[in-house]
């Protein structure tokens, strides 16, 4: 223990007396002073001494404080950067990295992991032993794994408090949705989900045009104050050429799992079919005689190309079973599904196939099946959607196609109260027109084009 150290306090009191004039002769000469005596009485000092502690000063200010138990490293993953070259950035040994593989087994796959996904190790300094490792995928993916005394090594997904607002948007349309979601405040991912909801009856490729307006309800979720994703969509409105539609979703009592999109008056929103198989698409070439784009002859077209960027998710059109999931000659990475009424569609030039979705398996309508690729003889990446009607080929937007079931008669007291509250809501949203017409159009590039050959 450091000395105290000690300050000293003086209490001095000075008595004095005597001092100044002599005190009075005594009466009749008693008392006189007598020659050579003193007639004054000495000062008298008093002295006390009390001793303060003072608080410990701490250890001289040149000490270097101990080394961390612990090491501690961080870091991002670079493009191309398997998990494992990272960690060993870091000490960890193929062993370590093994065991983080195992213990989160079933919670993670790394080979979901993609660049800027971060991680942390801590390591103990005097052997080098892993004591906890943690890796965020995403805002909500994160991941830890830490060792017990006997260095055994336990796996956990985090559990990130999230909030969810509901928010209500809109705006006229003066160049793409695109630009008009990106002018009402909105992140543009927004404009895939009002794509989905409304995929039965819009083609928004084809039909979109100027002046067009769109108003939507739809949740955000965050994590603190951080965005991270939009939630479902509650309530949306598309108005324009290609007519007026509206729609709202309703669960059942609540029942999230037994909800769905329905229309004003209470008639289902999904269809048989899609209006279109994929997102973000245009229409490259038609059903129908064609001059073929690289045989050089005109031949029948049996089905519709729909150019899009390489990877764009490709739905079912319907439910059903697969019937052929591969490669098949200039077609390409083929999908074929037969669905009921004598239907079957068919996707070719795709890129890649879905997980899960192989010869035999079943399909639900808007799953996603595959993703637009150029495979097979092709110019260009897109997808060439086909479908037959008892084994003849026909034109897909002339299918003529039936709505699902309404709402169930006993709740239908509670759709038209939601409806009405919702319908109040998107009245009052103001619309926004985007900017983007001030903005030189970018030169308009070769539409690519794909093999006509029957799937």
């Amino acid at each position: 223990m450091p000395a105290l150290r000690a300050s000293l306090a003086l209490a001095l009191t000075l008595s004095l007396t005597g001092c100044g004039d002599d005190p009075p002769a005594a009466e009749g000469g008693q008392g006189a002073a007598q020659p050579g005596a003193a007639q004054q009485t000495a000062p008298t000092v008093q002295l006390d001494a009390t001793v303060l502690a003072l608080p410990d000063a701490g250890p001289p200010p040149d000490a270097a404080a101990p080394p961390s138990p612990f090491i501690t490293g961080k870091g991002k993953l670079d493009e191309g950067e398997a998990v494992a070259t990272a960690l060993k950035k870091h000490g960890l040994t193929s062993r370590d990295v093994a065991n983080i593989v195992a213990a989160l087994d079933g919670k993670y796959d790394f080979r979901r992991a993609r660049p800027g996904a971060t991680y942390q190790v801590v390591r103990r300094r005097s052997d080098g032993a892993l004591t906890r490792f943690r890796f965020e995928h995403g805002p909500l993916d994160i991941f830890e794994v830490t060792a017990d005394d006997e260095g055994n090594l336990t796996g956990r997904a985090v559990e990130v408090e999230t909030r969810t607002e509901v928010i209500d948007r809109g705006a006229v349309i003066e160049s793409s949705l695109y630009n008009a979601m990106q002018e009402a405040g909105e992140d543009p991912g927004l404009v895939a989900l009002v794509v989905d909801v409304f995929a039965w009856d819009i083609d928004f490729f084809k039909q979109t045009r100027k002046g067009d307006t769109f108003k939507v309800v739809t949740e955000k979720v965050y994590a603190g104050d951080e965005f991270i994703h939009y939630g479902r969509i509650l309530a949306a409105e598309y108005s324009g050429e290609v007519g007026s539609f509206k729609v709202f979703w309703f669960a059942p009592s609540g029942d999230d799992a037994r909800g769905e999109y329905y229309l004003e008056d209470g008639r289902s929103a999904r269809k048989s079919f899609l209006a279109t198989p994929l997102k973000f698409t245009r229409v490259s070439s038609g059903f129908g005689s064609r001059r073929h784009p690289t045989l050089g002859y005109t031949k029948k077209h049996n089905g519709v190309d729909y150019a899009a960027p390489t990877g764009t998710p490709v739905w079912a059109m319907a439910s059903g079973k697969v019937t052929w999931a591969g490669r098949k000659g200039p077609n390409g990475i083929l999908i074929r599904i037969d669905h009921q009424n004598g239907l079957q569609s068919a996707y070719a030039h795709l890129n890649g196939i879905a997980k899960g979705v192989k010869r035999g398996s079943y399909v639900q309508q808007k799953q996603i099946i595959g993703y637009v690729g150029t495979t097979g003889r092709s110019t260009g990446p897109h997808l060439h959607f086909g479908v037959k009607r008892r084994g003849k080929w026909i034109n897909p937007t002339s299918l003529k196609m039936t709505r699902g079931r309404p709402v169930a008669r006993k709740h239908r007291k509670a759709f038209k109260a939601m409806v009405a509250e919702r319908t109040g809501r998107l009245a009052a949203i103001k619309l926004k027109p985007d900017a983007a017409e001030a903005v030189q159009a970018p030169a308009p590039q070769p539409e690519p084009t794909g093999d006509p050959a029957t799937p």
